[in-house]
């Protein structure tokens, strides 16, 4: 028989590229807040990846390969014994251990070996010319098995598969793994047959009719019912005329619907994945808009941090050291007391003194503008914390459970100590530009006049009498300009807390309009199929 799968499609190479970029697109999404539904979304991600990797993109990408028949069900149901009925032959083995079928068995034509599936790659494959031509046979592991490796790759078969034949037994038919891997089965469009196996005539009826009510109450009353008697023989062998309107049935599916079983189950996942797309969008929409109202607490708190003190805030910086320098070296005798004498600052001895009082001012200059900067920093993550822990559950406390200790404190110290230099730089660029700087830079140097100016905008009186000194100009404007940037520098370290803080949630999965990606995939395969 030659019958082959084909696509009938338009433009399948427009098709295959939807696929692979949908699949990219969804590879990339991150969930990562608690929001509600989130484990569902996850589990989507999952599905949607599965049905792309197993089934579609390897079934647009192999045309012509065969359309993949999965016998499967509970562990006992008779999985092998109705393969080896359905080809004839005793090809792999059933019996009493348990799990019988470890590794996925595929039985094929042997004119199809050129075109097998991707399938292929995870079972043993067995030529047989027992097969049709355009099918290929799979014995799975038991959906239940107590391997997990068995029943993960039960399940990744049934992801790929164009056809299934559920194998159940009266014992084992009101099972909830099986029932609940028929209506995902279903609900992506595969075609499935329902095989109830060894059923004694005595209680025959009885349970033929309480699985068709199950089946209508699932909503798949339109799935074909095969019952298969008890074999008294105890020989797990089932004699091909028994087998009979299953053989048939599956006899007439090589011959005439392989393509559009084929067809069928591809549009039918298509449609599955179309569904889950926009689930994923719908929950990524969630995140997105969770990630917003937890950005906006951060900042609500970060704002509040940097309004305290008010325009005076730098008063709070501990100039206690800087002042007591300060009024030392301006006193009778102190190194920086003949500021105006143009023989006095020519003085070696005398220079060396100033350097020295000027470097030892810029020192504790420096831990009091690190040491505040720190401070606010801190503030602002107590608040933050404090605000997102509030809830109790959700977004806040987790996002306030992601930042370590240890390692934001050493963040907080190293932004502080850089945020000081560069204020200081900014100071020094402020002091060059005055006026009378040249004076100032040949009585002091330009170490000695930026520390000044820096000492001055930190309210140090002595400090600023020495700058008009120095400069021969008024100095307003210039220690104004360097509270500004003084406040730049909080804001700075205030807003890089917050922006710590908000770290985890700086991926492009939380973005506003992230979802509009799955939804230009979804609308896209839409045109396709």
């Amino acid at each position: 028989m030659s019958m082959r799968p084909i696509k009938t499609w338009s433009y399948p190479g427009n098709l295959l590229d939807a696929l692979v970029d949908t699949r990219r697109v969804v590879a990339g999404v991150e969930l990562p807040l608690p929001t509600p539904g989130v484990e569902e979304a996850r589990e989507t991600i999952r599905r949607t990846l599965d049905q792309l990797d197993h089934h579609l993109i390897p079934r647009v990408r192999e045309e012509a390969s065969p359309a993949i028949v999965v016998v499967a069900g509970s562990t006992g149901a008779g999985k092998s014994t109705v393969v080896n009925a359905l080809v004839g032959e005793q090809l792999t083995p059933s019996g009493v251990l348990r799990p019988t079928t470890r590794i996925p068995h595929l039985f094929h034509h042997p004119l199809d070996t050129q075109v097998l599936s991707d399938v292929a790659k995870r079972a043993k494959v067995i030529a047989t010319e027992a097969v049709p031509r355009g099918l290929a046979l799979v014995d799975s592991p038991d959906l239940d098995s107590v391997r997990g490796e068995n029943r993960e790759v039960a399940r990744l078969l049934l992801e790929a598969a164009d056809l299934w034949i559920f194998v159940t037994t009266a014992a084992r038919y009101g099972d909830a793994v099986p029932w609940e891997a028929l209506r995902e089965g279903a609900d992506r469009g595969a075609s499935i047959a329902v095989v109830l196996n060894r059923v004694t005539v005595d209680v025959a009826a009885q349970v033929r009719r309480e699985l068709v009510d199950r089946l209508t109450s699932e909503h798949l009353e339109s799935l074909p019912l095969f019952v298969i008697p008890e074999d008294t023989t105890r020989q797990a062998t089932v004699p091909r005329d028994v087998v009979g309107g299953l053989g048939r049935w599956l006899d007439s599916v090589a011959a005439a619907s392989a393509t559009t079983i084929v067809e069928r189950t591809l549009r039918g996942a298509a449609e599955s994945v179309k569904e889950w797309l926009e689930t994923l969008a719908e929950a990524m929409d969630d995140q997105s808009a969770a990630a917003k109202d937890v950005r906006s607490e951060v900042r609500r708190c970060a704002a509040q941090v940097e309004q305290e003190g008010g325009d005076r805030w730098w008063e709070g910086i501990p100039t206690g050291a800087v002042t007591t320098r300060w009024a030392q070296a301006t006193s009778d005798g102190g190194a920086l007391f003949r500021l105006r004498s143009t023989a006095w600052h020519r003085r070696g001895h005398a220079r060396e003194q100033r350097d020295a009082v000027l470097l030892a001012i810029y020192a504790d200059l420096l831990e009091a503008v690190e040491s505040r900067l720190v401070a606010a920093a801190s503030s602002v993550s107590e608040a933050m914390e404090e605000t997102l822990r509030r809830a109790g559950t959700g977004v806040g406390p987790w996002l306030a459970e992601r930042r370590d200790p240890r390692d934001a404190r050493q963040a907080r110290e190293r932004q502080a100590a850089d945020a000081a230099r560069r204020w200081l730089h900014r100071c020094e660029e402020i002091a060059l530009a005055l006026p009378g700087a040249d004076t100032g830079v040949r009585m002091v140097g330009e170490p000695g006049l930026t520390t000044t100016l820096a000492s001055a905008a930190l309210g140090v009186e002595p400090a600023r009498t020495a700058l008009m000194v120095l400069t021969s100009q008024g100095v307003g404007a210039a220690v104004d300009e360097a509270r500004a940037e003084l406040a730049a520098a909080r804001r700075h370290c205030v807003n890089r807390e917050a922006l710590d803080m908000m770290r985890p949630t700086d991926i492009p999965s939380l973005m506003p309009d992230a979802s509009a990606k799955i939804r230009l995939r979804r609308a896209e395969l839409r045109g396709l199929m």
